[in-house]
């Protein structure tokens, strides 16, 4: 019966070839290329082209008639961790506000004073009196700075407070805080958070679930940033914009408000219209909370390339994680699949999968292979020299492959990060400790977190090593470690290139000195 059962189960899987390659059951649809109108050719040449690039990739997933017809995920980045959003949160938030003008809630035309009397200025000028809704969504607020002073109901009155240099609705202007406005709007006419309000109403229909959502200091979500989602979410709400606010047959939102949310509303360069001729898409306007972009399409875009990117004249959608220092040479990417779409099946290649061919794709190990691991299957603890950042201690243990386990004590801290030798060891903690300001601080207090981390050790017995933050991807910290005797010297080397977060970060390295216990 065993037996028969494995067979069975064998045969199944050799004719369902349209389930996804990868664990983690996101609930979407599969199909080849060929089937949705595009040869695996294209596919291809697209991977083939972002690695060739240079540029860093965590995921992709390719869409085409609301089915996956590729996916991608570069080690150590994987189906099932979810990954920071950045911006593409806005989008998000837009759709909120467009469901609560669909309950009569809200109304684009309202005055944005009318909603925080308690918070409003001694002196009301007139441009704040005729800041609208529509304005917050339109990134077109017309302050002299896009500065505001302190986070929750603080910063709400340092917003309205601040000094104008233009009408409202005049000149575009990428504002964050606007963004915000929106989430601090919805808490305040729903009695709830935009993530409690979301969920009924979108991300439990889409099956997003068990994601992280950032708060301010006043308990409200951040309506410019601070999802984490994974992937396939991302696909999702693709998806239901390319289907005009429609899930599986049923009208979520009126296609109205997908509609002008999806169109431009006011152009970043000239006034009167998109730059035709331009070589990124930071001019071709800006919707709801949602960019426009050329060859037709329109993106949710978050910081390093978080990017739901709709084409919806030809029924695709791509969809990336990423940490990214070029977005425009990526988009270029994108658009070089679009020749290759069609409007009808083409021949499949036989024995051919697009997902095996692509699977060869990883990001690079940060280190030369090792020379002969030179501790393994042992444990050292190192009391450490007084320094600004209040280690005691720290301790390292060696498994017998010699992968390491880094663990910080300051004070009732105790932070643990694993490093895989030569290969990606996933971990979690909830370590917040900032060395020369190369990541961000994790300030939002979700924890454990997760980490990649990865070490090598070099020909005179250093130990290279760095993790990765999962919570906050395209941020790393790299450790050079020195065990002389019984001295312990720990380098923590800058970021190479420029790192997302607050400006000043100290170029030079961080050296923490112990002595074995």
């Amino acid at each position: 019966m065993t037996t028969l059962r494995h067979l069975v189960l064998s045969v199944l899987l050799a004719v369902t070839p349209l389930l996804s390659a990868f664990a983690y059951d996101d609930g979407l649809k599969r199909s080849t290329p060929e089937a949705e109108g595009i040869s695996s050719q294209a596919i291809e040449k697209f991977f083939a082209d972002l690695d060739e690039s240079g540029l860093e990739v965590h995921s992709i997933m390719i869409l085409r008639h609301d089915k996956v017809i590729a996916e991608h995920w570069w080690a150590p980045y994987s189906a099932d961790l979810t990954h920071a959003m950045y911006s593409a949160t806005k989008t998000f938030t837009s759709m909120a506000i467009g469901f609560a003008v669909q309950e009569g809630l809200i109304n684009i035309e309202d005055r944005v004073m009318d909603f925080f009397p308690e918070l409003l200025p001694e002196k009301i000028s007139p441009q704040l009196e005729a800041l609208k809704v529509k304005h917050l969504l339109s990134m077109s607020v017309g302050h002299k700075s896009m500065s505001y002073a302190g986070s929750g109901l603080p910063q709400v009155k340092s917003f309205l407070a601040a000094e104008f240099e233009y009408e409202p609705g005049t000149h575009f202007a990428y504002n964050i805080t606007a963004s915000h406005m929106l989430s601090n709007i919805l808490r305040r006419v729903t009695g709830i958070t935009i993530y409690e309000y979301l969920s009924p109403r979108l991300l439990e229909p889409l099956g997003i679930k068990d994601i992280v959502w950032e708060m301010d200091n006043d308990g409200t979500n951040m309506g410019n940033g601070g999802m984490h989602l994974r992937t396939s979410d991302m696909a999702k709400m693709g998806i239901f914009l390319n289907n005009k606010g429609k899930w599986n047959g049923k009208q979520l939102l009126n296609s109205e408000w997908i509609e002008a949310a999806t169109t431009p509303k006011i152009y970043q360069v000239d006034p009167n219209g998109p730059v035709e001729d331009a070589k990124d898409d930071g001019a071709q306007g800006y919707g709801y909370q949602i960019w426009m972009g050329r060859c037709g399409s329109y993106r949710a875009i978050g910081g390093m390339g978080q990017t739901i990117m709709v084409f919806p004249g030809k029924d695709f959608v791509v969809v990336s994680t990423c940490a990214l220092r070029d977005e425009a040479k990526f988009n270029e990417i994108i658009y070089s699949m679009l020749p290759a779409l069609t409007d009808k099946k083409l021949k499949e290649r036989k024995g051919f999968d697009i997902n095996q061919a692509i699977a060869k794709y990883n990001l690079p190990m940060p280190f030369e292979p090792s020379a002969e691991p030179v501790l393994k299957s042992c444990a050292k603890r190192y009391s450490m020299l007084q320094n600004a950042y209040g280690i005691e201690n720290v301790y390292f243990r060696f498994d017998a492959k010699g992968d390491c386990y880094m663990t910080f004590v300051a004070g009732a801290a105790v932070s643990n990060i694993p490093f895989a030798l030569d290969g990606w060891k996933v971990g979690t903690t909830d370590r917040k400790m900032i060395f020369a300001r190369s990541s961000y601080p994790n300030l939002s207090g979700v924890t454990p977190y997760y980490t990649n981390g990865s070490c090598s050790w070099t020909r005179d017995g250093k130990l290279n090593a760095r993790y990765i933050s999962m919570f906050n991807p395209g941020v790393q910290e790299d450790f050079q470690i020195s065990f002389n005797g019984d001295e312990l010297v720990i380098e923590v080397l800058p970021a190479a290139g420029p790192q997302p977060g607050a400006p000043g970060r100290a170029q030079a390295p961080v050296v923490l000195k112990g002595v074995i216990e």
